[in-house]
């Protein structure tokens, strides 16, 4: 069978890749993931293979990379409706087999077989998940990305690989109205400019939190922060210190798969004592419970309406210090950042995802960090 696809360099840079892991680095509307979706089309139809195709979730994976598959198989006019599974999200392409995996489900990982590998918005993912996915993968891997991810992030931090970054200007399609909308970011907003326009690695210009990263640091110590997980999501514990205005977080731990025994070992050994508080997510009443039988000072967090908001004001209010070695931690507060509505304007709601520990040192904020929490015991008697 003979194709012929119209594409840009992202597709050059893919056959030009030595190493088995290549990143492609874009800002927006540099058509990357179009490319790459043609490279490994091509690469179905001319040697049997399974090819894995991978974002966070569902809903991400079927408003973007599913229908710009569909759509290029459609172009090429070799689209068949019965060759789609569409309850396994599988695709039979001659004896190629292509499925679209949410990486948000932990046990797929684990049973996954691929000769390739494409992850698309490969920041979404954290480390583990993409250990799990490339461990089971005999070929190559292909993660591709936006540039604002935090320069500690496991995909900055990754050696061995090829890295090509792209830019509107390497897509020859793209329309004259966005490549205009594009080049005015340039007087309306340098730092997007930077982003999106040029594929720079920036600050994220809608993070919630503003902070540095500390080695040392003399504080006291406040409590521990716990957010529940399991296998989606890992379980977070934090450790909260306060000098002045100053807070200064550490991650205690961060961890998949655990069950209360586990944690409470794990809290064992870190010498968490039964005097020192933990402020628990409230949603696991029996969990907490049964950590505080097991002798640890385990409390339930007061929630109330608006607490996410609240709570990020209480830790907005203080100069925020992370630990340096909290990896995961710092990798939160990069990408922990305000949704933005639909006209593009920035709101006030934060986006959910990446938030564990955040959500933990969150809690800690509500119950110890507030003027009512400082004032708590201490009242003014007026005697006549």
């Amino acid at each position: 069978m003979e194709v012929t696809i119209n594409t840009t360099v992202t597709y050059e840079n893919l056959l030009n890749s030595t190493n088995r892991v290549s990143q492609h680095i874009g800002g927006t509307r540099s058509g990357k993931t179009y490319a790459i979706l043609q490279f490994l089309i091509v690469e179905a139809l001319q040697t049997n293979q399974t090819i894995t195709i991978v974002r966070k979730t569902i809903p991400s994976l079927k408003r973007t990379v599913m229908k710009d598959f569909s759509d290029i198989l459609k172009s090429l006019d070799i689209w068949n409706d019965n060759d789609f599974n569409i309850t396994d999200r599988i695709y039979r392409l001659n004896e190629s087999t292509i499925q679209f995996i949410n990486s948000d489900d932990a046990e797929k990982l684990r049973g996954l077989k691929s000769d390739i590998l494409f992850i698309d918005e490969a920041s979404e993912l954290d480390e583990e998940s993409y250990f799990q996915l490339s461990i089971r993968t005999t070929g190559r891997i292909i993660l591709a990305y936006n540039p604002t991810v935090s320069p500690y992030h496991w995909l900055r931090q990754m050696q061995d690989c090829d890295r090509y970054v792209t830019t509107y200007k390497d897509n020859i399609y793209l329309p004259k109205e966005m490549i205009v909308a594009i080049e005015e970011l340039q007087t309306k907003n340098p730092k997007y400019w930077a982003i999106y326009g040029k594929g720079e690695f920036a600050a994220n210009d809608k993070a919630i939190y503003n902070f540095d990263i500390v080695e040392d640091y003399e504080a006291e110590f406040v409590a521990f922060g716990l957010d529940w997980g399991y296998s989606s999501d890992p379980t977070a514990v934090v450790a909260v210190y306060k000098n002045g205005d100053n807070i200064y977080l550490e991650e205690i731990l961060y961890e998949k798969g655990l069950v209360l025994k586990d944690i409470a070992d794990k809290l064992n050994r870190l010498d968490v004592t039964k005097q020192e508080e933990i402020w628990c997510d409230s949603s696991e009443p029996r969990s907490i419970e049964e950590l505080y039988r097991m002798g640890f000072n385990a409390k339930a967090v007061k929630k109330g309406p608006d607490s996410i908001k609240f709570g990020i004001s209480v830790l907005q209010n203080h100069k925020i210090h992370i630990h340096k070695k909290s990896q995961n931690l710092i990798n939160e507060m990069y990408a922990y950042q305000y949704a933005t509505d639909k006209y593009g304007y920035i709101t006030d709601t934060p986006e959910g995802g990446l938030d564990h520990l955040l959500d933990a040192a969150r809690y800690v904020a509500m119950m110890k960090l507030t003027q009512k929490a400082t004032n708590k015991g201490k009242y003014v008697i007026s005697i006549r």
